[in-house]
């Protein structure tokens, strides 16, 4: 007799994922179902509204830019190279941003803590007999 076996068993693994995959694919025609029966163009009540609102706003934006001369491709080429050679030209400046976990916002945050320290107050004599004023006598 021979132990060949013809038929593979199935592994946890393998159930699981073929499992998982028919339970997505059961939900996504569930979906389509659904849609197609149930579904359709949303009613939006302030659709036209919107879309009023919205080539209002197109319209307004093509204005500013035919004002600025930037819908000729040669005028808008033109600002843009002036607006890099002025851009070049500037000297570059010592930002006063600090970033928080740098080597300089680590060094102010130690003169902040050091200037911030008080003083210590001179130690008191205390002589017998006398209550210390954080003691009530009794």
């Amino acid at each position: 007799m021979s132990s060949d076996s013809t038929t593979e068993t199935p592994t946890p693994k393998r159930v699981g994922f073929f499992g998982m995959l028919l339970a997505f694919t059961g939900f996504a025609v569930l979906l389509t179902v659904l849609q197609a029966v149930g579904g359709g163009e949303s009613a939006d009540p302030r659709g036209e509204e919107r879309l009023a609102a919205r080539e209002a706003i197109e319209e307004a934006q093509t204005g500013l830019v035919a004002s600025l001369g930037l819908n000729d491709e040669a005028k808008s080429e033109a600002l843009f190279q002036k607006t890099a050679k002025a851009l070049a030209q500037k000297k570059p400046s010592k930002s006063s941003q600090v970033v928080p976990g740098s080597p300089t916002q680590l060094k102010m945050a130690s003169q902040e803590a050091a200037a911030a320290a008080p003083a210590e107050a001179p130690a008191e004599e205390k002589k017998e007999g006398e209550a210390s004023p954080e003691t009530p006598a009794n």
